[in-house]
């Protein structure tokens, strides 16, 4: 398969999944433990209304990517779709619902689930975006 406009799609979206996924990770996630009681639940509502904005059509977009990918190069694209299959079901199932959860106040025990729930996301995407990134290189 050469270099083509689907695989540079599906390239710049693991991307940028990666890098929102590994922000979050890394720079939001942990200071919850740091906001107030008080002020958590509605600080916590915000940030997922707003964050929601970026991250669903990123999501999609790369849905729709790797669909076109699995019609252009088959076994790349089936292989491919596992980590976005992987990261909307821990997405779906997994991190929302521990916001939801959250959504009412500070629990650490939803706080970590919600933090491990991330890093199988990051690993994930990364996996994801590692292997575009090599196909692409040798294309």
């Amino acid at each position: 398969m050469a270099a083509t406009p689907v695989l540079a799609l599906n390239l710049a979206c693991s991307a940028a999944l990666v890098g929102l996924v590994w922000t979050v990770g890394v720079a939001v996630y942990p200071l919850y433990a740091h906001i107030g009681p008080e002020s958590f639940a509605a600080y916590h509502h915000a940030w997922t209304a707003a964050i929601t904005l970026v991250v669903a059509p990123l999501m999609l977009a790369e849905l729709v990517a790797a669909g076109l990918l699995c019609r252009e190069a088959p076994r790349l694209g089936v292989a491919l779709l596992v980590p976005v299959v992987l990261a909307w079901a821990v997405t779906a199932f997994w991190a929302v619902p521990m916001h939801g959860r959250l959504d009412v106040g500070f629990v650490q025990a939803d706080w970590r689930s919600l933090c491990l729930a991330n890093h199988v996301r990051a690993v994930a995407w990364t996996l994801r975006a590692g292997v575009l990134l090599g196909v692409a290189v040798r294309r």
